[in-house]
């Protein structure tokens, strides 16, 4: 078989033939942490929050200057629902800083007006 031959059979063969299994081919590189982590993180974003009891902007303002002042992780819980009636899921870090309408949580700015209760994690 000439070189030619040979060149123009194994372009058709991966041209015609080849079927590129995909994400099955590395699915053997998942290490049973990888899949377990996951899992959790599934399992996280369709958990429905539990309604905390609702807090005045005072009391959720002394509780994240706290944390800020301290760097300690909090909690809110957005007044915010979604299609189905639940609540949005709870926003948990370190508070980044103030501003005149909302306060910054791990880079994600929550205003205020949408705060329902803010928590210390301990």
């Amino acid at each position: 078989m000439t070189d030619n031959n040979f060149s123009k059979m194994i372009n058709n063969y991966f041209k015609y033939d080849y079927r590129e299994r995909g994400k099955i081919k590395w699915q053997g590189y998942f290490l049973s942490d990888h899949t377990a982590a996951l899992k959790r993180d599934m399992a996280s974003q369709n958990e429905i929050p539990v309604k905390l009891p609702q807090m005045t902007l005072n009391e959720c303002q002394t509780v994240l200057r706290h944390g800020l002042s301290n760097y300690e992780y909090v909690t809110v819980q957005q007044n915010i629902q979604d299609k189905d009636g639940h609540l949005v899921p709870n926003v948990t870090g370190l508070v980044a800083g103030f501003g005149e309408l909302g306060v910054s949580i791990n880079s994600q700015y929550i205003a205020y007006e949408n705060i329902r209760s803010v928590r210390k994690v301990s």
